[in-house]
């Protein structure tokens, strides 16, 4: 029996969390999904949890993303790491500090499902 995936899904804008919870629930129906409302508490999730999957918005309280993809590469550089933002001028710096994916708000959510597909199947 394979163990679920812990996927950690941080973003201070509850209606985008609990959209991309959704995404996530329809790719891995199994997938024990830890929800994050600041920077601060996903550092904090990253601490108590190894993830196979971390999606974050890219301005958050208390930390950046590119806070999160730090820490979630420091524990494990495999983990892939999806970023949103509404800001795409960020792109060149979240891809630059190794984020898997970045999308632009509001994103296509059918590209994001493939991402988050491909993402939990190469994990």
């Amino acid at each position: 029996m394979t163990s679920p995936n812990y996927i950690l899904i941080a973003d201070d804008d509850h209606k985008i969390r609990a959209l991309l919870v959704r995404v996530v629930q329809n790719v891995a129906p199994n997938a024990v999904i830890v929800q994050a409302t600041s920077g601060t508490e996903a550092l904090s999730a990253l601490q108590q949890h190894s993830f196979t999957l971390v999606i974050t918005d890219y301005h958050m309280p208390g930390a950046s993303a590119l806070d999160i993809l730090a820490a979630t590469h420091a524990r494990d550089a495999d983990v892939p790491v999806i970023v949103v933002s509404a800001r795409s001028q960020v792109e060149p710096k979240v891809r630059a500090a190794g984020a898997a994916a970045f999308f632009s708000k509001p994103f296509e959510i059918e590209a994001l499902t493939a991402i988050v597909r491909r993402a939990l199947h190469s994990s």
